[in-house]
């Protein structure tokens, strides 16, 4: 029995992407905290056809769900990969989706004990990260750069 099981299950991570960005954001979590348990990614293509991805989304989030509900990360509001994720509120399964997936989301699962938790907290607190990773550089150095001169 694996560990994750031993002690409760988890809150199961789908990542939902274009192109392999979500493969690679598990990855480069990987590389930095280790690898995230019960987590998976969903590639999608322009050219997939919707309800191919509705399929895709709903094979990964029953690969990773081991009861304690499901935490879906889209890259884009509104887009298809993530009008597929919403597919998945058809009332069989506790899901919550959180747009905008970040790295610093993901590096935050890796200390976010995920058992005895619903999939909305975890994605509360994952989305305060997730916007607060997101900063100027100006902010953080109290320099600001000069407008470039025009070249006529």
């Amino acid at each position: 029995m694996s560990p994750a099981l031993e002690s409760g299950p988890l809150v199961g991570l789908v990542v939902v992407t274009h192109g392999g960005s979500g493969e690679c954001l598990l990855a480069a979590a990987a590389d930095l905290v280790g690898p995230l348990a019960a987590a998976t990614a969903v590639s999608v293509a322009v050219s997939d056809r919707f309800d191919d991805i509705v399929r895709s989304v709903e094979r990964a989030c029953a690969e990773v769900d081991s009861g304690a509900g499901l935490l879906i990360l889209a890259d884009v509001h509104g887009s298809s990969p993530f009008r597929a994720c919403l597919a998945m509120f058809d009332g069989t399964r506790s899901v919550e989706i959180v747009c905008g997936v970040n790295l610093p989301m993901l590096i935050k699962l890796a200390t976010v004990d995920r058992r005895g938790m619903r999939p909305g907290e975890v994605a509360e607190i994952i989305k305060e990260v997730g916007k607060r990773s997101i900063r100027l550089g100006s902010e953080l150095t109290g320099k600001i750069s000069l407008p470039r001169e025009e070249h006529h």
